[in-house]
């Protein structure tokens, strides 16, 4: 599956610019940077790995003359806690450390209502990837390591206002399938655990709401 994500990436970006030239022909190709802001929560597994509200993620769209946009996407979340556990003896610390890469692309056919206005329909594509690290300062508990990732597919809808000719806003609404797949675990510094034959995997659909901004060159 991984390899069919990656070559269906490298088709894309390999075709987008014939398109482009195909539909636009004298049209410049604009280029930009994003911001957008996800105020939901990512659908979590059974452990919680992916439950974060609020994930802000950066992008560089690329307008290829009036109808083409390809919109490549990266985001980061990064979280840490630190707490005392009791037991027998008191209680011991134990620190947790997790992070969150986002990296995926749009692909948008648009329309231009009028010299303000533009929307969009489309799809998005990409991977979420979560490691979490867990310490116990406790002898005879030993520290864990562990990696989760999350596929994701669906389609989009934007709207898009220009302020000015460099600065819009714009909102998406999009319909998207998150595809968990089995965690790699190691515990301390034995990786046999592998990837668990027991452990679940699952597919969850969601409509999410982005708001977004955009600066162009």
């Amino acid at each position: 599956m991984i390899r069919s994500l990656f070559l269906a990436i490298l088709v894309v970006t390999i075709s987008l610019p014939a398109l482009a030239q195909d539909t636009t022909h004298t049209e410049a190709i604009r280029i930009g940077v994003g911001v957008s802001y996800s105020p939901f929560a990512i659908p979590g597994d059974q452990y919680s790995r992916f439950e974060t509200a609020g994930m802000t993620n950066f992008f560089v769209p690329m307008q290829f003359g009036p109808y083409i946009r390809f919109e490549p996407e990266f985001g980061l979340f990064f979280k840490s806690y630190n707490e005392a556990v009791p037991d027998s003896a008191g209680s011991y610390n134990r620190t947790a450390n997790t992070q969150i890469v986002r990296t995926g692309f749009g692909v948008f056919y648009t329309t231009q209502l009028d010299k303000a206005f533009q929307w969009g329909l489309g799809f998005r594509i990409g991977i979420m990837s979560s490691e979490t690290e867990t310490h116990q300062a406790n002898i005879n508990i030993e520290d864990t390591d562990a990696h989760y990732a999350i596929f994701y597919l669906g389609g989009a809808m934007s709207v898009e206002y220009f302020v000015s000719k460099h600065f819009s806003i714009g909102g998406e609404l999009q319909f998207i399938d998150y595809s968990y797949g089995s965690p790699l675990i190691t515990v301390g510094s034995n990786p046999l655990s592998g990837y668990l034959s027991n452990s679940p995997t699952q597919d969850v659909w969601a409509t999410n709401e982005v708001l977004s901004a955009r600066f162009w060159f």
